[in-house]
């Protein structure tokens, strides 16, 4: 009897248990979602508005330009929208990048938005870039457009970079001195047998050297200075711009560490490298240009230190 109690006992407290728990859900209402797929996403964080021009884009996506939004754009942004317009188009639609330069009425940035565009033609459809920089009748804008074919194939087709700066008129000599730079990243050997061919006055072969200096410094120093060293004493402007493109190169990102190469590893061409740390000085203060060549003090206190 005491067993049969307390089972009826432990069951009616189990029903009475069970039901509580069914009015307690009951006045809770309807359970959440696991998600919160439906709340918007302006609730959970600030979302700014589109820029003027901008395509609706999928995710993972850039952002675009459109026709009608570069038409909206007021004044000088118009043009600047176009050329932009241009050069989102060119790699899959080259007729339509041109007809966004053609809306670039001034004659100079119109021009260079054509030669934009067979730059980035150019790894995809050579012939058709290297005829469309035929097109374009300004000495300046033609000679540009040529150097940009050359940029953009220096890493697939070295040979063929180099060609085309043989082609770029004004700007040879800066074509080979950033091709060949470029090209000194991954084999340095080649990029000092070309400068050493001395191809041109050394004038314009100089640069060449310079381009040695400032490539290889911003990726290897210590390797800079090394080819640096090999560069041919019969032309002291040979191995001066190099150290002079090895000193900008460092300054770039230390000019303290700059500073401290040219003193202590610059040698007989030290100046020229103090000279490379002013000049990239010089693209945002004048002042601290003009200091660093102010003598000798800089690379004297620079020799000084550690």
């Amino acid at each position: 009897m005491a067993r049969g109690s307390f089972t009826v006992l432990y069951l009616v407290v189990l029903t009475l248990s069970l039901g509580v728990v069914g009015l307690l859900k009951l006045a809770q209402g309807p359970a959440a979602p696991d998600v919160v797929g439906e709340v918007a996403i302006e609730l959970m964080m600030a979302v700014p508005p589109k820029p003027e021009g901008v395509d609706a884009v999928g995710e993972g996506e850039a952002p675009g330009y459109t026709e009608e939004g570069c038409r909206r754009s007021p004044g000088p942004l118009r043009e600047a929208c176009f050329h932009t317009l241009a050069l989102q188009r060119a790699e899959r639609d080259p007729e339509g990048a041109l007809l966004a330069c053609a809306e670039v009425k001034t004659d100079a940035l119109h021009w260079e938005c054509v030669a934009d565009v067979a730059e980035l033609r150019s790894p995809i459809d050579r012939p058709g870039a290297e005829a469309l920089c035929e097109t374009i009748p300004p000495k300046k804008w033609h000679d540009q457009c040529i150097f940009g074919l050359a940029m953009a194939n220096v890493r697939g087709d070295p040979p063929y970079a180099r060609a085309q700066c043989e082609r770029a008129g004004m700007w040879r000599d800066f074509c080979r001195h950033d091709v060949n730079g470029e090209i000194a990243q991954r084999d340095p050997e080649s990029a000092l047998a070309f400068c050493l061919l001395e191809s041109g006055t050394p004038l314009q072969n100089r640069g060449c050297f310079h381009g040695l200096g400032k490539y290889l410094g911003r990726t290897d120093p210590d390797l800079a200075l090394a080819i640096c060293a090999r560069a041919p004493t019969h032309e002291p402007l040979y191995p001066q711009n190099c150290l002079h493109g090895l000193g900008w190169a460092v300054a770039e990102t230390s000019q303290d560490a700059a500073l401290t190469l040219c003193a202590k590893r610059g040698g007989a061409y030290a100046d020229s490298c103090l000279m490379g740390v002013s000049a990239n000085a010089k693209r945002f203060d004048a002042a601290e240009a003009l200091r660093l060549c102010g003598g000798g003090g800089a690379l004297s206190a620079a020799g000084r230190a550690g």
